[in-house]
């Protein structure tokens, strides 16, 4: 993926998760510590798997720290915005989900990428952009004590495996990179926006009573 598109992919994704850890956070009742720590831990969360699991040292955000910087930033904002407008619990969670639709969208598609770079077979990048896309939702869910999406039959990962091979598929064709990384990320972004509008869910088994 061409540099520029690159940067913006990750700042729209940094700020992305950002919001959806923030505002995680703050419907979970927590200080506004917690608020800063649980956007940051969110957004970088996904990458740093990403970067240990392919043994890329030092992990992004530790040659990029203007991330940090833009992940704090976001939540100080999360925090100005919730405090002066208190919202419902439902109309929070609506954000946390949209938010997390962006940032999963942006970072499949970073997440194959850089895969891809470090020269891994096609399928196993499709799984790197997979691992970078959900990893920070995964963590805010286990912080918050709620089931992490990708478990409870959301059409989550589905979603940025479906993005993550089209842009891999679309990287062994004549399609330009920028092409290929803006039809996948609005892949995921599709797919994952009408799973929430139309409550698409995949089976799941029913929980058992005590």
């Amino acid at each position: 993926m061409n540099d520029d598109l690159f940067a913006a992919a990750e700042v729209i994704g940094i700020v992305a998760f950002a919001v959806s850890g923030g505002y995680a956070a703050v419907r979970a009742g927590m200080d506004w510590l917690g608020v800063v720590v649980l956007a940051v831990v969110v957004a970088v969360g996904g990458g740093t798997l990403r970067d240990l699991m392919l043994g890329i040292e030092p992990v992004w955000w530790v040659s990029a720290p203007g991330m940090l910087v833009v992940a704090a930033a976001t939540s100080l904002v999360v925090i100005a915005v919730a405090a002066r407008h208190p919202q419902s619990k439902v109309d929070s969670w609506r954000i946390v989900l949209y938010a997390d639709a962006v940032g999963l969208a942006a970072f499949t598609v970073t997440g194959a990428s850089i895969a891809l770079a470090e020269g891994v077979r096609p399928w196993v990048a499709v799984v790197f952009g997979v691992i970078t896309g959900t990893g920070g939702g995964v963590i805010r869910d286990v912080l918050v004590r709620r089931k992490p999406q990708v478990l409870v039959g959301e059409i989550y990962a589905l979603a940025s495996i479906a993005g993550a091979a089209l842009y891999v598929i679309l990287r062994e064709t004549t399609v330009p990179d920028g092409a290929a990384g803006l039809s996948a990320g609005a892949l995921v972004l599709v797919i994952r926006a009408g799973a929430m509008r139309w409550h698409w869910h995949l089976p799941r088994f029913p929980e058992p009573h005590a």
